[in-house]
């Protein structure tokens, strides 16, 4: 898939593709600036962003350049251009973080299950629905920036009232309209959950299958769902029960009978790996640190962990990790509790 890029789609849709998840990750830098002119040229580049995502898939179907890594990274940048200002207004006090919980899990099971189905060549295609509501997510958006620009203004105080209800009312709208049209896109897609290969993607968490150190990269993407779910405590154990579950089901799809726990079955480091921070202050010193410490633990499978790998199915794969999570946490929450 990757060795299929060509300089015409590097420096064409895969090129807007990119750069709009690149101004998507530079959006807090200026949005939380107190300056005029960087809060306005953060809402330029969200625009510049909104253009791109009609202009790649346009390029691409006009010069032939469809490519299933460009089915992969389309979907994924939207969700940065979306999610992140979305996170960013939030933290700006427009709106409580808990309308952002069913937002991203949304956003997110979605976008993973996109990328599988892509993987795999099944037919996923976006849907009205969904089209509608990614038009309905850019207007809130602007409306946010409409109204944070306008705070600049005492001329514009009388009307800042009337600007805080439109943004209430296309709020509840948008949220709405994002859990309609998920529902109705699982729905839709309900024959590609039953393949075996989507089992296995989903048991891989999508990293396992790259051929190179599995356990380190489901530890990784660990990492990347706490940084994504930390922030809200109901969010956390929900994207926890949700992992756990999914794995569940894919993994008792998967021949075990040659191989007990295969080596691309990595949603157990996931899961583990959230177990290691659970409630935990996090900072770059303590990522890095329940990190390695998940790893080893993983790795050297104190008592009674090895005992663990003997339970049958989807329990002997998991409760390992777990464990070593519980470890991990232990050490942590005692560093950071008597030694801070």
């Amino acid at each position: 898939m990757w060795a299929s890029f060509n300089r015409r789609q590097i420096f064409g849709p895969l090129g807007l593709t990119l750069l709009r998840g690149l101004m998507a990750c530079v959006l807090p830098f200026l949005l939380f600036s107190s300056s005029f002119l960087f809060q306005s040229l953060a809402f330029v580049l969200f625009l510049i962003g909104m253009l791109t995502d009609y202009a790649d898939g346009y390029l691409a179907r006009k010069h032939n350049l469809v490519s299933a890594a460009g089915m992969i990274l389309d979907p994924t940048m939207d969700k940065f251009l979306i999610l992140i200002p979305l996170a960013v207004f939030s933290d700006l006090g427009f709106y409580s973080r808990g309308w952002l919980v069913p937002i991203f899990v949304r956003e997110l099971v979605i976008t993973f299950c996109r990328i599988g189905w892509a993987l795999e060549g099944a037919h996923a295609p976006a849907e009205k629905m969904g089209k509608w509501k990614m038009g309905l997510q850019c207007v809130f958006i602007c409306g946010c920036f409409v109204y944070l620009l306008s705070l600049h203004f005492e001329a514009a105080g009388r009307f800042q009232d009337l600007g805080i209800l439109g943004i209430r009312i296309l709020l509840y709208a948008m949220t709405a309209l994002t859990l309609l049209s998920g529902m109705s896109f699982l729905y839709s897609n309900r024959e590609n959950f039953k393949s075996v290969f989507f089992a296995k993607y989903v048991s891989a968490f999508g990293v396992g299958l790259i051929p190179y150190l599995p356990g380190t990269l489901g530890s990784l993407a660990g990492v990347g769902l706490v940084l994504l779910s930390a922030w809200n405590g109901w969010l956390y154990g929900g994207v926890f029960l949700l992992v756990s579950i999914a794995g569940y089901f894919a993994v008792n799809r998967l021949d075990l009978k040659k191989e007990h726990d295969p080596l691309y079955v990595v949603v157990d480091e996931v899961c583990g790996i959230l177990v290691t921070f659970w409630g935990l202050p996090l900072n770059a010193p303590s990522l890095l640190f329940g990190f390695l410490l998940f790893r080893c633990f993983d790795v050297i499978k104190p008592f009674p962990l090895k005992q663990f790998e003997k339970l049958p199915g989807y329990w002997g794969i998991m409760m390992d990790d777990l464990g070593a999570g519980v470890y991990s946490w232990m050490i942590l929450y005692f560093l950071q509790t008597y030694l801070h």
